[in-house]
């Protein structure tokens, strides 16, 4: 089988998106397939911003053995941040202007069976591309826009200096006239896609349930496949990583996305001052809680937090890492992982790599994730969160039964969904399902 793999990004790099495209393509190649990649150019400054957070052998394992083809060179560079940007429009033109081409110059033996195409921009170029000339399309739904689009219209006009400082200090404020129409349009498009593709995989049950609602193609849920850290060369280093920052083995949270509006992470200052409230109590337990980035913290830092070694209980501390690798050794370090995130249609990647060191995962999202509470996870309840996340955190944090056997649901949930061994045949299997059905219609 060969496939074009389309991404509307640039590749590659550290953020959740990328991962999901770059670990799908590793885990399809690795069963036989030829895959073809296809994305925006590099950034602006892509010895810097591109490999920033990746060693070297990470840098390389994203790059080795594929074509990857890009926009071209005339396109202007886009940011790396989530969200929509003045530069995409034209981006995307790009992108379907080279999708056209690649297409064209495939033929008979050379010809792509068909093309997975990651994000809604991506699918619209594919779309633009004529039936009779193309392969059937395979939409990864890597979020609903009609959920995510209106959490950008609060960090739309700051920039992420000041978004942090902002959302840490004032919260996100409330969703007006402007925000509900994004929302509507957001979803327009959602809908408009699972009508028009010929088949699609979902990350979590809200997309799987737009998709089968507004559209009749072939699909299945198929969670984002990760390497096994245990099995990966070199190993991981959780009590050293901690140490290097001031930090104890399992007496830290840690959140460890990126630091775009959409994660809500003023949710985690609201609920350090709960937690800074009852600091005086004997009875309480001292938690410290820790946000790693791959971003210089001069860049990101609010004024009143410190870096990790300087912050107190209940305080939120920040850490700057400088590889996939420290970021996993971090959170196997930690006594839980924090997601914040309270829309639902996206799959932060965070999640898997917590499941895959085995850290509970501490959410306001069970089923939608596939987590299970006091499972796998401790699931907080999103119409409450400051109060029940600081609960959640300090319960965690004093019982240590609690957190063994947490930390082994995290793990056998990991084994049991998302190992690509388990992943790649499961994505191969739908596939020709939905070949076959496209060759049936046609």
């Amino acid at each position: 089988m060969r496939l074009l793999l389309v991404g509307a990004f640039p590749h590659p790099h550290h953020q959740g998106s990328q991962i999901y495209f770059q670990e799908q393509a590793i885990a399809l190649r690795d069963q036989g397939v030829d895959v073809t990649l296809l994305t925006y150019g590099p950034p602006a400054d892509p010895g810097r911003e591109r490999d920033r957070g990746r060693t070297a052998r990470e840098a390389a394992r994203a790059r080795d053995g594929f074509d990857h083809r890009t926009s071209p060179r005339w396109i202007p560079p886009v940011s790396l941040r989530s969200g929509p940007s003045w530069p995409k429009p034209l981006a995307d033109l790009g992108l379907a202007l080279t999708l056209r081409d690649a297409l064209a110059s495939s033929a008979g033996h050379d010809a792509f069976d068909a093309i997975l195409t990651h994000h809604a921009e991506a699918t619209l170029a594919a779309l633009l591309v004529r039936r009779s000339d193309r392969p059937p399309i395979v939409y990864c739904v890597h979020t609903l826009l009609g959920r995510e689009l209106p959490a950008y219209l609060n960090g739309s006009k700051v920039s992420k200096k000041r978004w942090v400082g902002r959302v840490f200090a004032d919260g996100q404020g409330s969703r007006g006239a402007l925000s509900r129409s994004l929302g509507r349009i957001g979803d327009r498009i959602d809908r408009g896609l699972a009508a028009r593709v010929d088949g699609w995989v979902a990350l979590t049950q809200s997309s799987e349930c737009v998709m089968k609602e507004a559209g009749s193609a072939p699909g299945r849920l198929i969670p984002p496949p990760l390497p096994d850290p245990a099995t990966e060369p070199g190993g991981l280093d959780p009590r050293g990583a901690a140490r290097r920052h001031g930090l104890e083995p399992d007496a830290f949270f840690l959140y460890s996305g990126n630091l775009d509006v959409y994660q809500e992470l003023d949710l985690l200052e609201a609920a350090a001052r709960r937690l800074r409230g009852t600091a005086g109590d004997p009875g309480r337990t001292r938690v410290r809680l820790i946000v790693a980035t791959h971003q210089p913290l001069a860049a990101v830092r609010p004024g009143r937090s410190g870096e990790a070694g300087n912050a107190g209980a209940g305080e939120v501390g920040f850490i700057r890492v400088e590889s996939a690798q420290e970021m996993l050794s971090l959170l196997a370090a930690a006594r839980g992982s924090l997601v914040m995130r309270r829309a639902e249609g996206g799959f932060p990647i965070k999640i898997v790599n917590s499941l895959a060191v085995g850290t509970p995962v501490l959410a306001f999202r069970g089923r939608e994730w596939g987590l299970e509470h006091e499972r796998n996870a401790l699931v907080c309840a999103p119409d409450d969160p400051a109060s029940t996340l600081a609960r959640a955190i300090e319960r965690l944090a004093r019982d240590d039964a609690l957190a063994k056997r947490l930390s082994a649901g995290a793990r056998a949930l990991y084994l049991e969904r998302h190992r690509p061994e388990v992943i790649a045949p499961a994505t191969l299997d739908h596939l020709e399902a939905v070949l076959s059905t496209s060759r049936s219609d046609r």
